[in-house]
């Protein structure tokens, strides 16, 4: 693929992808570091596999996305993310639900032993949120093939 050729793309896939894995192995507490010294990994096969999914989808994906923004830019007219767009993003990262969530709930003003609870919910539901994060991931991928398609009909 045309994307890939370029060495811009492909760094910007290991970085995406290294960084996704890191914030996912993070958010979902596999690696717990203590502060006196030392860790504990809490991890098991499925857990590595929908990190090591997620992480990869998201650093496939997302250089094919600005690939396409860049071919287009200056031969289309911006159209906006639009309504699909908005939420397949959103739910891309829905793997990180147990980094995102409490911060935004602890915004808005929720007390700490709600959020410690909420937290301890969304951490059992680790592997379904994953899934799903999974499944936007692969839909945004398709989605952002036919961006570049697209976008190298255009620029012929």
């Amino acid at each position: 693929m045309e994307v890939y050729r370029q060495p811009i793309y492909r760094l910007a896939a290991i970085i995406v992808a290294a960084g996704m894995a890191i914030l996912l192995a993070w958010s979902s507490q596999i690696v717990t570091v203590f502060p006196q010294g030392g860790y504990f990994l809490d991890v098991d096969a499925l857990t590595l596999v929908g990190i090591a999914l997620a992480a990869s989808l998201m650093g496939i994906t997302l250089p094919l996305h600005w690939f396409a923004w860049r071919r287009t830019r200056a031969v289309a007219p911006a159209s906006g993310l639009g309504l699909v767009g908005t939420l397949f993003s959103v739910g891309s990262v829905s793997c990180c639900a147990p980094l995102l969530l409490p911060g935004v709930l602890s915004l808005l003003g929720f007390s700490g032993s709600t959020l410690l609870l909420f937290n301890v919910r969304l951490h059992q539901l680790r592997l379904p949120l994953t899934a799903l994060a999974i499944a936007f991931l692969l839909v945004s991928l398709w989605i952002g093939l036919r961006n570049v398609t697209r976008s190298c009909r255009i620029a012929a």
